[in-house]
């Protein structure tokens, strides 16, 4: 391998590395520059917009069934609390409506709210990933959060906003039906188990949330600002492939 690949594949990996952890890596010295008639076109990243745009066609194909739906309908103009008054959107969740499995995330962030969607940002693309490392695909499963509507500056929802929002996850599991719920999180793994422990403890031990068996692990956006936890989420999806895997 001569030195101009050399350079070309280290400067795919540190986009590579941008892309999937949104951290950019720094050098002390710079590369070498290549001439441009030298430099190997590579295939462009599709655009996050355009990632949104296919979520759009998943949630409007399989988002739902007819009762779901219905649910859907019912609750979209919820003013129950506070965070209905600084949302743009109301995030029910979506995917397929008898998943075997439902991810259920804390509550929208800044992309989800200006969407609609779960997970659709930064954090969705990983999902995306985590999902296909054990041979799931998005319209598969079924995402959702513990709270429909985004808190401001992204803060923790508050005691009185869960006790009006966690009824609504209470009826999607209701109506879905999934054999498996797996929690992204701590924030999402306390709220459903009412449980104060740390999440290397909630990781480590066997759930059930309303007779449902529960798998904790880390929130994407967790392994986002600290690569090095991607080990023990990989740990963790396996659990979730070896339940799904059983008859």
């Amino acid at each position: 391998m001569d030195e101009e690949q050399v350079i070309q594949q280290i400067e795919q990996f540190f986009q590579w590395y941008k892309n999937v952890y949104d951290y950019t890596l720094l050098l002390e010295k710079p590369l070498p520059q290549l001439k441009p008639r030298q430099v190997a076109k590579s295939k462009p990243e599709p655009s996050l917009k355009r990632g949104v745009q296919s979520f759009k066609r998943v949630a409007q194909y399989k988002q739902t069934s007819p009762e779901l739906q219905a649910f859907y309908e019912e609750i979209k103009n919820c003013q129950k609390c506070a965070l209905h008054k600084t949302r743009k959107n109301f995030v029910f969740g979506y995917g397929n409506a008898q998943a075997e499995v439902m991810f259920v995330g804390e509550a929208p962030g800044r992309d989800e709210d200006e969407q609609g969607l779960p997970f659709v940002g930064v954090s969705g693309k990983l999902l995306d990933k985590m999902f296909a490392s054990i041979g799931l695909k998005r319209e598969e499963v079924y995402i959702a959060n513990v709270i429909k509507c985004r808190p401001p500056d992204n803060r923790n929802p508050l005691p009185e906003e869960i006790e009006q929002c966690e009824p609504y996850l209470v009826k999607q599991i209701e109506l879905i039906q999934p054999r498996l719920i797996v929690a992204l999180g701590l924030f999402a793994a306390q709220t459903l188990l009412k449980q104060q422990q740390p999440l290397s403890q909630l990781r480590e031990n066997e759930h059930r949330y309303h007779d449902i068996p529960v798998i904790v692990t880390y929130h994407p956006s967790a392994l986002l600002r600290k690569p090095i936890l991607k080990e023990k989420a990989w740990q963790d999806l396996k659990k979730i492939k070896g339940f799904l895997d059983r008859d």
